[in-house]
Parts: C-alpha cells; sequence; structure tokens
C-alpha cells in the first residue's frame, strides 16, 4: 500500500522510543487490554506501513480507527511525538486504499448532502449583532439550547450574529477523506461572514480543529470569552447551591489547555464540585472523540459507561461536561443504565445563574 500521507510523519514515526508510557491513560487499552490497542502498539504498526513491512488488511484498519484521539498519548510522551496526527495520516492511506467504512461514508455522504452531520436543512436562531458565533452541528441541531447559549452572550453584553453555517469538515479530517476535506474547508471558509475578526465557538471540537486546520481564522471559545465578560457582571448571578463532577472535555483539557476556567466559572455560579479520580489534562475519555461513535459505537458507549462509574462514586448530583459530543455520549450511558445521575452541559448551568435570573 502506497503511504503518502504517513511518509510526511517519518520523522515522528522514528522518534518514538517503545517506552510504553503511552499506556497509562489510554482509554482503548484499558479497554480492550491488548498491545496493540495502545499508542505504542498503533505507531509500531503505522510504521510498519510505512516501512513497508506490514500490508494492510481489515484489521490493520480497525485498530487504527479504533482511537478516541483524546491526545493523553500526547500528554505522557517524553519524546513529543505527534500520535494523533500520525493516526489521522495512517487512516488518510488506507482510505485512499479502500480501508473506510460504511459507517464512515455514510457520515460523510450525510455532511456533503446536507453540510452537517444530521443530514438536515438546519437554521440557526436568528441573532443580528456584530459579534459571528459558530455553533457547530450538534448545537445547530439543538436549537433551543443554542438559543439560549446566545441569548448568555448578549446578557453579557456579546452581540452576536448567527450565520448560515456548514460543518467545518473535521469528520472528513478524523476519518482520512483527504479531498473531501479539501472541499468542504472551502465551503466552509465561503460561509464565515468577516475572516480579520474573532469568531466565537460554542462547540469545543469545532474550536479545536479551527486552531489547528484554519490558522488564518481567529477563533476563540465561548468560555474565554465568558471568563473575560463574567467579573463586570456578577451582580446577575444566582448561586445555584448545587454538587456536581466534571468531565473535562479532550479537547478542552489536554486540546486548548484549559483546565481551572471552566472549574472557576462553576463555583461562581455556587457549584460546589467533587472531582473524579482522573480530571485535568489526565482526565479519562468518555470515548465521543475520533470519529470511534461511528467506528465502533459498542465500544464508545464501554468508554462513557466507564467514565459514568467514575461519576457516580463521586456522589455528585450532576455530571457537567463542556462538548456536546461528550454530553450526549455520557448521557446515553446514564440512560442505558438507569443511573441516578443527571448529564448537564457547563453553559446550562450558566444561563439558569445569569440569563433565568435576569428574567425573574
Amino acid at each position: 500500500m502506497e503511504t503518502r500521507y504517513l511518509k510526511e510523519w517519518g520523522d515522528d514515526l522514528h522518534r518514538c522510543i517503545r517506552c510504553g508510557y503511552c499506556f497509562e491513560g489510554c482509554p482503548v487499552y484499558q479497554e480492550l487490554d491488548w498491545e496493540v490497542d495502545g499508542a505504542r502498539g498503533k505507531v509500531i504498526i503505522a510504521y510498519g506501513l510505512m516501512a513497508g513491512d506490514l500490508e494492510a488488511s481489515d484489521y490493520i484498519a480497525q485498530k487504527l480507527f479504533e482511537c478516541t484521539f483524546c491526545r493523553d498519548c500526547v500528554e505522557r510522551c517524553s519524546a513529543q511525538v505527534s500520535i494523533p496526527d500520525i493516526l489521522a495520516a495512517a487512516r488518510a492511506d488506507l482510505w485512499s486504499n479502500g480501508y473506510g467504512y460504511d459507517s464512515h461514508k455514510a457520515l460523510l455522504d450525510k455532511v456533503t448532502g446536507s453540510g452537517n452531520i444530521f443530514d438536515q436543512k438546519l437554521v440557526p436562531p436568528s441573532f443580528k449583532g456584530e459579534q459571528a458565533v459558530l455553533l457547530g452541528c450538534r448545537l445547530l441541531e439543538r436549537s433551543d439550547d443554542a438559543e439560549k447559549y446566545l441569548t448568555l452572550l448578549k446578557t453579557l453584553d456579546v452581540e452576536p450574529k448567527t450565520f448560515d453555517e456548514v460543518c467545518c469538515g473535521m469528520p472528513y479530517g478524523v476519518l482520512g477523506d483527504k479531498q473531501g476535506f479539501q472541499d468542504q474547508q472551502k465551503k466552509f471558509r465561503e460561509t464565515i461572514p468577516n475572516k480579520d475578526e474573532d469568531i466565537i465557538c460554542v462547540c469545543t471540537t469545532c474550536v479545536f480543529f479551527l486552531r489547528k486546520k484554519y490558522p488564518e481564522l481567529k477563533a476563540k471559545y465561548i468560555i474565554e470569552e465568558i471568563v473575560e465578560r463574567l467579573p463586570h457582571h456578577k451582580e446577575k448571578i444566582k448561586k445555584l447551591n448545587v454538587t456536581a463532577t466534571y468531565h473535562d472535555p479532550c479537547n478542552v483539557a489536554r486540546g486548548l489547555g484549559m483546565v481551572d476556567e471552566p472549574r472557576r466559572l462553576l463555583e461562581e455560579i455556587g457549584v460546589r464540585l467533587v472531582e473524579m479520580e482522573t480530571w485535568g489534562k489526565e482526565a479519562k475519555c468518555c470515548g465521543g472523540g475520533g470519529g470511534v461513535l461511528v467506528t465502533d459505537s459498542e465500544l464508545s458507549s464501554r468508554l462513557a459507561s466507564n467514565r459514568v462509574d467514575d461519576a457516580l462514586e463521586t456522589g455528585a448530583d450532576y455530571l457537567v461536561t463542556l462538548c456536546p459530543t461528550c454530553e450526549l455520549n455520557l448521557r446515553n450511558a446514564v440512560k442505558k443504565r438507569d443511573a441516578r445521575i443527571q448529564v448537564k452541559n457547563v453553559l446550562d448551568f450558566l444561563c439558569e445563574a445569569i440569563v433565568e435570573n435576569g428574567k425573574e
């Protein structure tokens, strides 16, 4: 198999010293318990493909697509090997050689046809201010929540401006469809109202992906905006007086390096935090990333259930997070088990404490 994309990461593949530190926090390895399921095993496979020592197969494709891109391995890697980038390249080579899953193609066909992962005509709530806000596919589909979060920004003196969005192309990039990604990038760039000004991103995945793949855009995470503005609006806060545990989304804690900011906001609005055994940059992944939701939904569900176990051990009433995909995956796990904890988005709590308080 030609490994056009893996060869671009040859230096990283040679730099891996096979130390094994990446096993410690890998959610897939912890669940499946084979060498090949950890980052080191996947890097060795990728090296074998690049060197021509291994031939592509359905089994190899399965293993290289079984990664949530949680970046825990990157945090632990003493050699600073960019493992998610290596796996993205390996997936691109596999895709180019016909090893994409039917479920991958079905998802990408939805984005190509409709502009979003739901294959529907999705219209954002109408806000006609000055500050462009990108909701992302999942929050476009949850229009009531999107309107609440935009109103939260307005309450903090941001004048949001919505626009006809299309998917940023993350699914193509994660699943390895290079040509599809280039085509989607072009469509996405054409929708941005003003490329020279900040664009506030509500979705954790979108903001991380934009900073990585659209460096010319000034992507700002909604939490950064709220952290800056809330100190000037403390009189609007109604303390919630609830107990919660916070699940760090991988793209927020390890991707953006934001660990303290969400916690400070929660404490500011009267949420008593009880931490899980793993948190911050060492937080266990819920299994929602890296395309695993469509590659292996059962594995994704098991990883989410493991994280719910962690949350239940804290005794908290709420399990809160920021990522819409984490929220969905964790809520499904709670529902499946009929667990006694409620899953909420941090932004929902902020709306309760600030927006709804202002209506009273």
